[in-house]
Protein backbone atom coordinates (compact mmCIF):
# COMPACT_ATOMS: atom_id res chain seq x y z
CA UNK A 1 0.00 0.00 0.00
CA UNK A 2 0.99 3.67 -0.76
CA UNK A 3 1.85 5.55 2.29
CA UNK A 4 0.01 8.54 0.90
CA UNK A 5 -3.06 6.62 1.22
CA UNK A 6 -3.29 7.55 4.74
CA UNK A 7 -2.35 11.53 4.48
CA UNK A 8 -5.82 11.78 5.72
CA UNK A 9 -5.59 10.01 9.06
CA UNK A 10 -1.82 11.82 9.22
CA UNK A 11 -3.47 15.28 9.90
CA UNK A 12 -6.15 13.91 11.48
CA UNK A 13 -4.10 12.34 14.14
CA UNK A 14 -1.60 15.34 14.18
CA UNK A 15 -4.72 17.77 15.12
CA UNK A 16 -6.66 15.18 17.40
CA UNK A 17 -2.85 14.32 19.91
CA UNK A 18 -2.79 18.20 19.69
CA UNK A 19 -5.94 18.56 21.59
CA UNK A 20 -5.35 15.74 23.58
CA UNK A 21 -2.20 17.32 24.55
CA UNK A 22 -3.89 20.63 25.27
CA UNK A 23 -5.95 18.56 27.48
CA UNK A 24 -3.44 16.91 29.38
CA UNK A 25 -1.65 19.78 29.90
CA UNK A 26 -4.15 22.66 30.45
CA UNK A 27 -7.56 21.36 31.66
CA UNK A 28 -6.70 17.95 33.20
CA UNK A 29 -4.98 18.06 37.01
CA UNK A 30 -2.78 15.15 36.42
CA UNK A 31 0.11 17.47 35.63
CA UNK A 32 -0.21 20.37 38.51
CA UNK A 33 1.84 19.01 40.69
CA UNK A 34 4.44 17.89 38.27
CA UNK A 35 6.48 21.35 39.36
CA UNK A 36 6.45 23.12 42.50
CA UNK A 37 6.87 26.16 43.54
CA UNK A 38 10.49 27.20 45.17
CA UNK A 39 9.89 28.27 48.90
CA UNK A 40 12.06 31.34 48.10
CA UNK A 41 11.71 32.22 44.76
CA UNK A 42 12.88 35.99 44.77
CA UNK A 43 16.06 35.00 46.65
CA UNK A 44 16.89 32.48 43.84
CA UNK A 45 15.89 34.51 41.17
CA UNK A 46 17.93 37.26 42.01
CA UNK A 47 20.94 35.26 42.35
CA UNK A 48 20.44 33.87 38.65
CA UNK A 49 20.20 37.15 37.64
CA UNK A 50 23.48 38.37 39.27
CA UNK A 51 25.10 35.74 37.34
CA UNK A 52 24.01 36.84 34.02
CA UNK A 53 23.43 33.09 32.79
CA UNK A 54 23.28 33.13 29.23
CA UNK A 55 20.40 30.80 28.01
CA UNK A 56 21.01 27.46 28.37
CA UNK A 57 21.37 23.76 30.54
CA UNK A 58 23.22 23.76 33.63
CA UNK A 59 24.09 20.90 36.33
CA UNK A 60 24.80 21.26 39.51
CA UNK A 61 27.49 20.22 41.26
CA UNK A 62 29.49 20.89 38.38
CA UNK A 63 31.75 17.45 37.99
CA UNK A 64 33.95 16.37 35.77
CA UNK A 65 35.68 13.06 35.59
CA UNK A 66 38.77 14.95 36.11
CA UNK A 67 37.15 16.39 38.83
CA UNK A 68 37.28 12.64 40.17
CA UNK A 69 40.10 13.35 42.31
CA UNK A 70 40.12 16.35 43.20
CA UNK A 71 38.85 16.43 46.90
CA UNK A 72 36.72 19.64 46.71
CA UNK A 73 34.86 18.77 43.91
CA UNK A 74 34.13 15.53 45.27
CA UNK A 75 32.94 17.07 48.75
CA UNK A 76 31.20 19.17 46.85
CA UNK A 77 29.16 16.08 45.07
CA UNK A 78 28.94 14.40 47.85
CA UNK A 79 26.96 17.49 49.94
CA UNK A 80 24.60 17.85 47.40
CA UNK A 81 21.76 18.92 46.06
CA UNK A 82 21.67 18.06 42.89
CA UNK A 83 20.20 19.21 39.60
CA UNK A 84 19.37 20.99 37.03
CA UNK A 85 18.84 24.41 35.83
CA UNK A 86 17.71 25.61 32.44
CA UNK A 87 17.52 29.41 31.50
CA UNK A 88 15.32 29.99 28.47
CA UNK A 89 15.98 32.73 26.27
CA UNK A 90 12.35 34.77 27.39
CA UNK A 91 9.06 34.03 27.98
CA UNK A 92 7.41 30.84 26.42
CA UNK A 93 6.19 31.72 22.55
CA UNK A 94 3.25 30.07 22.48
CA UNK A 95 2.49 30.15 18.93
CA UNK A 96 5.60 28.64 18.14
CA UNK A 97 5.41 26.01 20.66
CA UNK A 98 1.93 25.01 19.67
CA UNK A 99 3.01 24.64 15.89
CA UNK A 100 6.05 22.77 17.10
CA UNK A 101 3.83 20.45 18.71
CA UNK A 102 1.33 19.95 16.04
CA UNK A 103 4.21 19.33 13.77
CA UNK A 104 5.48 16.50 15.78
CA UNK A 105 2.13 15.01 15.92
CA UNK A 106 2.05 14.90 12.32
CA UNK A 107 5.61 13.86 11.92
CA UNK A 108 5.55 10.87 14.23
CA UNK A 109 1.92 9.90 12.95
CA UNK A 110 3.90 9.94 9.04
CA UNK A 111 6.19 7.71 10.23
CA UNK A 112 3.58 5.42 11.64
CA UNK A 113 1.74 5.81 8.34
CA UNK A 114 4.64 4.91 6.88
CA UNK A 115 5.33 1.87 9.48
CA UNK A 116 1.56 0.89 8.89
CA UNK A 117 1.68 1.04 5.37
CA UNK A 118 4.55 -1.64 4.90
CA UNK A 119 2.85 -4.14 7.13
CA UNK A 120 -1.03 -3.66 6.40
CA UNK A 121 -3.02 -4.07 3.30
CA UNK A 122 -5.60 -1.21 2.31
CA UNK A 123 -8.93 -2.91 3.52
CA UNK A 124 -7.37 -4.28 6.71
CA UNK A 125 -9.65 -5.26 9.75
CA UNK A 126 -10.36 -2.56 11.99
CA UNK A 127 -8.71 -4.60 15.01
CA UNK A 128 -5.12 -5.55 12.94
CA UNK A 129 -5.25 -1.86 12.47
CA UNK A 130 -5.66 -0.79 15.55
CA UNK A 131 -3.35 -3.29 16.69
CA UNK A 132 -0.68 -2.50 15.19
CA UNK A 133 -0.94 0.98 15.02
CA UNK A 134 -1.39 1.09 19.17
CA UNK A 135 1.67 -0.90 19.32
CA UNK A 136 3.97 1.71 17.14
CA UNK A 137 1.54 4.78 19.08
CA UNK A 138 2.83 3.95 22.41
CA UNK A 139 6.54 3.05 21.38
CA UNK A 140 6.34 6.37 19.72
CA UNK A 141 4.73 8.43 22.57
CA UNK A 142 6.53 6.79 25.32
CA UNK A 143 10.32 5.90 24.85
CA UNK A 144 11.31 8.97 23.38
CA UNK A 145 12.18 10.19 26.78
CA UNK A 146 13.64 7.37 28.60
CA UNK A 147 16.90 7.66 27.87
CA UNK A 148 16.68 11.27 29.13
CA UNK A 149 15.00 10.03 31.93
CA UNK A 150 17.89 8.11 33.09
CA UNK A 151 20.33 10.17 33.44
CA UNK A 152 18.18 13.66 34.44
CA UNK A 153 15.29 12.12 36.09
CA UNK A 154 11.84 13.58 37.01
CA UNK A 155 9.99 12.61 40.00
CA UNK A 156 8.57 9.12 39.73
CA UNK A 157 4.90 10.45 39.94
CA UNK A 158 6.02 13.13 36.48
CA UNK A 159 7.64 10.29 35.23
CA UNK A 160 4.33 7.82 35.30
CA UNK A 161 1.97 10.85 33.80
CA UNK A 162 3.88 11.43 30.90
CA UNK A 163 3.92 7.44 30.55
CA UNK A 164 0.13 7.81 30.88
CA UNK A 165 0.01 10.31 28.59
CA UNK A 166 2.22 8.14 25.74
CA UNK A 167 -0.49 5.15 25.95
CA UNK A 168 -3.24 7.81 25.54
CA UNK A 169 -1.52 9.33 23.01
CA UNK A 170 -0.89 5.85 21.36
CA UNK A 171 -4.30 4.24 21.55
CA UNK A 172 -6.05 7.56 20.01
CA UNK A 173 -3.05 7.43 17.14
CA UNK A 174 -4.46 3.46 16.69
CA UNK A 175 -8.25 4.82 17.30
CA UNK A 176 -7.73 7.21 13.94
CA UNK A 177 -5.62 4.78 12.21
CA UNK A 178 -8.20 2.01 12.07
CA UNK A 179 -11.51 4.35 11.59
CA UNK A 180 -9.91 6.04 8.52
CA UNK A 181 -7.84 3.05 7.54
CA UNK A 182 -8.28 3.29 3.18
CA UNK A 183 -10.32 0.44 2.17
CA UNK A 184 -9.51 -2.78 -0.60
Amino acid sequence: MNPLDLWLPVLVCGFVLFFCSFLAWAILPHHKPDVKRLPDEDALLGMIRSANLAPGQYMFPWCEHADAKNPEAMARLKAGPWGMLRVWPGAANMPRNMAATVAVFLVVSAVIAWLASRALPAGAAFVDVFAFVAVAGVLAHTAGGVLGEIWFTKPLRAKVMDFIDGVVYGLVTALVFALLWPSA
